[in-house]
C-alpha cells in the first residue's frame, strides 16, 4: 500500500507495482491504467488517509509487556484496574488509580493520589507528580515531568529567594498526546490544565497555573510563562512564546518565534515580537529589511537640509 500525492509518484507506484494505491485527485488526473491487481483509492488529503489507515499497521503497543512487572513497585493502596500493563523499575505511589488498559512503562514514578485514565499509554521515564491527573486515551512520549513544582519565589530586601509552596495540580484531559522532553507546572493554589485532543510537541514548556483549550496544535519550542489562559483551536509555529498573565481567545494561530506580550482577543493569525495582526506583521517584515537603505535616505535628506546641526 503507497500513498501518492504527485503525478509522477503514481508512475512510480503503477511500476512498483504497489497493490493498494491511495491518491489525491490531483495525482490521478491523468487517469493511470491500473495492473489487474491493484486498487485504486481516492482521498481529498493524504493525512487524513494515514490518520485513519496507519493505526491498523501501528504495532506499537507490542513495546510493552502483556502483564505487570515483577519488578515494578506498587504500593497496596494503589487501584490498578484490568488489563494494566506496567513495566519494569516503575514505581505508583500510595492511592493512586490506574484505570482499565493503561499502559505503564519501565522506569515510570507515579505520585501518590495521581489518575491515569483508562487506555492512556505512559512511556519509559515519565513522573507524574503527586495528586495530578491524566485522562482516557492520551499518551505521553519519554522524559516528559507532569506536575514539577511551579517556579514561584517571594524576594526579600537582601535579594534572598524564599520558595512560595505549589499547593495545586495538573489535569491533563482526554486524548492528549504530549510529546519528548515536555514540563508541566503544577499550579500554586488550584491546577494548570491541557483541554482535551490537544497535542504538544517536544520540548514543551507549560508553567504554573496556565490553562490551554481544546484542540490546541503545539509545536516544538513553545514556551508559556505563569497564569495565562489559551482558548480553543489555538495553534502556533515552533519557538513561540507567551508572556505572564494574559488571555488569548479561541481561534488563534501563532506564526514561528512569535512572542505574545499583551492580550489576543479577535480570532485570528498573528506573527511577529510583539504579535501583530498577520497581514501588518508581514508589512512590518518587509519594512524591516530596508531599514539600512532608508536610514542612509534619511542622513542623505538630512545633510541636504542642513539640519546634522542642529
Amino acid at each position: 500500500m503507497v500513498y501518492v500525492s504527485k503525478t509522477e509518484q503514481m508512475d512510480m507506484a503503477l511500476q512498483a507495482p504497489a497493490g493498494i494505491i491511495i491518491a489525491t485527485k490531483q495525482a490521478y488526473r491523468d487517469s493511470p491504467k491500473l495492473g489487474p491487481s491493484q486498487a485504486l483509492f481516492l482521498t481529498p488529503s493524504i493525512s487524513a488517509a494515514m490518520a485513519i489507515l496507519n493505526p491498523y499497521f501501528d504495532s506499537k503497543i507490542e513495546r510493552w509487556p502483556q502483564q505487570i512487572s515483577p519488578q515494578a513497585f506498587i504500593h497496596p493502596t494503589a487501584k490498578i484496574a484490568a488489563g494494566v500493563r506496567v513495566g519494569a523499575f516503575t514505581s505508583i505511589g500510595e492511592n493512586v488509580k490506574i484505570e482499565a488498559n493503561a499502559i505503564i512503562g519501565p522506569n515510570c514514578v507515579i505520585e501518590k493520589n495521581a489518575r491515569v485514565g483508562s487506555s492512556t499509554i505512559l512511556h519509559s521515564l515519565i513522573h507524574i507528580g503527586s495528586d495530578c491527573e491524566v485522562g482516557s486515551n492520551c499518551e505521553i512520549h519519554p522524559h516528559c515531568t507532569i506536575g514539577s513544582d511551579g517556579f514561584g519565589y517571594a524576594t526579600d530586601q537582601q535579594n534572598i529567594n524564599h520558595k512560595i509552596p505549589q499547593l495545586g495540580k495538573v489535569v491533563i484531559e482526554d486524548n492528549v498526546e504530549i510529546g519528548g522532553n515536555c514540563s508541566i507546572d503544577r499550579a500554586a493554589l488550584t491546577e494548570t490544565r491541557i483541554g482535551s485532543g490537544s497535542k504538544l510537541d517536544n520540548l514543551v514548556h507549560i508553567a504554573h497555573n496556565c490553562v490551554i483549550g481544546k484542540n490546541a496544535l503545539i509545536t516544538a519550542g513553545f514556551a508559556m510563562a505563569g497564569s495565562s489562559k489559551i482558548g480553543d483551536n489555538f495553534k502556533c509555529g515552533g519557538g513561540v512564546r507567551i508572556a505572564d498573565h494574559i488571555e488569548i481567545c479561541d481561534n488563534v494561530t501563532l506564526a514561528g518565534n512569535s512572542g505574545a506580550t499583551k492580550d489576543i482577543t479577535e480570532p485570528g493569525a498573528y506573527m511577529g515580537f510583539p504579535t501583530q495582526p498577520w497581514k501588518d506583521g508581514l508589512r512590518t517584515l518587509a519594512s524591516l529589511q530596508n531599514i539600512p537603505e532608508m536610514r542612509k535616505e534619511l542622513l542623505e535628506i538630512r545633510k541636504k537640509l542642513d539640519l546634522n546641526k542642529s
